[in-house]
C-alpha cells in the first residue's frame, strides 16, 4: 500500500522534535481552553505544520500527533460534558458498521498480531475523530468558524510552498518525515511541505477549498477570507504538480456551478448515469479507460490507475470474500501501490467492506440533500414573509436574513467537498493528513443533517415563529443535531 511505502521507515519508533513537541503542547492546551466552536482549530494547525511521522510509540502502539490531539479532544468533551444532547444519526450507523466490518475482515485476512494492531490504529482514527467532530460541531456557525480559520492558515502554508517551489528545499525537513530536497518529475517540482506526499498536500487543500469559498456568501470580511483561502489552496494544488488534486478541483468547480440547478439534482444524477451507460455502448474499452487518456500534468500515471481498476474487476473472484494479499500478481509488471481508495477497501476488506464504504458516501450525499431541503424551505418562507413589504423598515430588516445565503452555500459546499473526496479517491488511498479533512467533512454532514421530526417542524412553522427562530439562529446557532 502507498501509505506503508511512505511510512515504512517510521513505524514502531518514537520520533520527536523539540519544536514539534512545543507546538503539540500549545495546541493541546488551546483545545482544552478555547470555546467549543474553536476546538477543532488547534488540530487543524498541528496537521498543517507538523507531519504525521512525529509520534510516540507505547508498547508497539503508534500515537502520531493527530491521534494524541484526538485523545485531548475527547478529554475536553468528557470534562465539559459536551456530549449532552447528542443524538444518533443514520450516517453514524453506517460509519460504525464500516469500522467494525473492515477491522474484522482485515484481521481474518492477514491473521497476524501486527496487522491487528494496525487495524486498531485505523479504528481509533475513524471512531475517535469522526465522533469527536460529530459532538463538537453543532451548527453552521461552528462550520463557518472552522472554514474561516482554514482560510487564515492557508496563507502561511501557501508561502511555505512558494518558498519550497522557488528554492527546491523543504523547510519542514528538519522535523523529519519529508525529504530536504523537493522531488522533480518531468521538470516540474512536486512540493509537499509537511505532508507525506505531494498528492496528499494537494488533496487536503482541494477538499477544504469549497468550505472556504462558501464564506463569500456570508459577506463582510468573510469575502476577503474566501478569496484568501481559495488562493492559498490553489497555490498548494499547483505547486504539488499532481493530477489527482487538480482533478478534484475541476470536479469541485463543476459541482459548484450546478448550484442554481440544485432542485433538479435527481434528474442530473440519473442523467449522468444514463450518459455513462450510453458512452460505454460506443466504447471498445471499459468506461474507466478514460483515466488513461486524461493527463492533466506531465508525468501523471493515468494508465496505471486504469490498469489497477481493470485488474480489480477481472480478479473479483480473489478478493470478494475477505480481500486478498496477492494483488501484485494481477499484472505482469506488478502493482507496488494501491493508489485508489475504493480498490483499497476491496483488497483489504472484501466486497462487503467496499459496499459499506460506498454506503457512507451515499448516506452523506443523502444528508446533504436533507440539509439543503430544510434550508431552501426556510429561506423560501422568509422571502415570502418580507419581500411583499415595501417600507424601508422591512427592507432593512430583511437584510438581517442574508445570513441564510451563507447557510445555503455552506450546505452546498459540504456536498462539493464530499465530491472532491470521491474524485481524489480514484487516484490515491486515504492516509496521512487527508483522513482529518475526510472525517471533518462526513462528520459535519452528520451533525447538520436534520432529524425527521426537525424537518416536519420547519415545514409547519408559522411565519411569526419562523422569523423569531431564524433571528435567534443568526445570533447563536442552536444545536441542530440534538433538537
Amino acid at each position: 500500500m502507498i501509505a506503508e511505502t511512505v511510512l515504512n521507515n517510521w513505524y514502531n519508533q518514537t520520533t520527536l522534535h523539540p519544536l514539534g513537541v512545543f507546538l503539540l503542547l500549545l495546541c493541546a492546551a488551546a483545545t482544552i481552553l478555547v470555546p467549543r466552536r474553536y476546538a477543532l482549530v488547534p488540530t487543524l494547525v498541528l496537521v498543517c505544520f507538523v507531519g504525521p511521522v512525529q509520534r510516540i510509540v507505547i508498547a508497539t502502539l503508534d500515537f502520531n500527533f493527530l491521534r494524541l490531539m484526538v485523545l485531548v479532544g475527547w478529554t475536553r468533551v468528557i470534562l465539559r460534558a459536551e456530549y449532552a444532547g447528542w443524538r444518533w444519526k443514520r450516517l453514524d450507523s453506517v460509519v460504525l458498521a464500516w469500522v467494525i466490518c473492515s477491522t474484522v475482515v482485515a484481521t481474518l485476512l492477514h491473521s497476524n498480531f501486527e496487522s491487528f494492531i494496525t487495524r486498531l490504529g485505523l479504528l481509533y482514527d475513524a471512531v475517535g475523530l469522526y465522533f469527536l467532530v460529530r459532538i463538537l460541531v453543532h451548527g453552521f456557525c461552528d462550520l463557518r468558524t472552522f472554514a474561516q480559520w482554514a482560510a487564515i492558515i492557508s496563507l502561511p502554508v501557501a508561502i511555505a510552498f512558494l518558498i519550497e517551489h522557488s528554492t527546491g528545499r523543504n523547510m519542514f525537513a528538519s522535523l523529519g518525515g519529508v525529504a530536504e530536497f523537493t522531488t522533480i518529475r518531468d521538470g516540474r517540482m512536486r512540493c509537499r511541505g509537511p505532508f507525506l506526499h505531494p498528492i496528499i498536500a494537494g488533496s487536503f487543500w482541494a477538499a477544504l477549498m469549497p468550505l472556504m469559498a462558501a464564506l463569500w456568501w456570508y459577506r463582510g470580511w468573510n469575502r476577503f477570507l474566501a478569496l484568501l483561502g481559495v488562493a492559498g489552496a490553489m497555490v498548494v494544488v499547483i505547486t504539488c504538480s499532481s493530477a489527482t488534486p487538480l482533478g478534484g478541483v475541476i470536479a469541485g468547480v463543476i459541482a459548484a456551478t450546478l448550484f442554481p440547478l440544485r432542485r433538479w439534482m435527481a434528474c442530473l444524477r440519473w442523467g449522468t448515469v444514463l450518459g455513462l451507460l450510453v458512452l460505454q455502448l460506443f466504447m471498445v474499452n471499459p468506461i474507466w479507460h478514460l483515466l488513461a487518456r486524461v493527463q492533466l500534468v506531465s508525468g501523471s500515471t493515468g494508465w496505471y490507475r486504469y490498469k489497477l481498476i481493470d485488474e480489480f474487476f477481472l480478479n473479483i473472484n480473489e478478493w470478494w470474500l475477505i480481500g486478498t494479499e496477492t494483488y501484485s500478481s494481477w499484472w505482469e509488471y506488478g502493482f507496488d501501490a494501491v493508489t485508489n481508495e475504493y480498490i483499497f477497501q476491496g483488497v483489504e476488506g472484501g466486497l462487503l467492506t467496499l459496499c459499506i464504504f460506498l454506503g457512507i458516501i451515499v448516506t452523506a450525499f443523502w444528508g446533504v440533500g436533507k440539509i439543503l431541503h430544510v434550508e431552501n424551505q426556510r429561506r423560501s418562507r422568509l422571502m415570502q414573509l418580507w419581500m411583499p413589504r415595501a417600507s424601508t423598515r422591512y427592507r432593512r430588516k430583511y437584510r438581517q436574513f442574508r445570513y441564510s445565503s451563507g447557510r445555503l452555500a455552506m450546505a452546498w459546499a459540504l456536498g462539493v467537498s464530499l465530491l472532491v473526496h470521491c474524485s481524489v479517491f480514484m487516484g490515491v488511498s486515504n492516509f496521512g493528513q487527508t483522513i482529518f479533512v475526510w472525517y471533518i467533512t462526513i462528520a459535519c454532514i452528520g451533525s447538520l443533517t436534520p432529524l425527521a421530526h426537525k424537518r416536519r417542524q420547519v415545514a409547519k412553522l408559522s411565519h411569526k415563529r419562523l422569523m423569531k427562530r431564524y433571528m435567534a439562529s443568526s445570533q447563536s446557532e442552536p444545536i441542530i443535531f440534538g433538537t
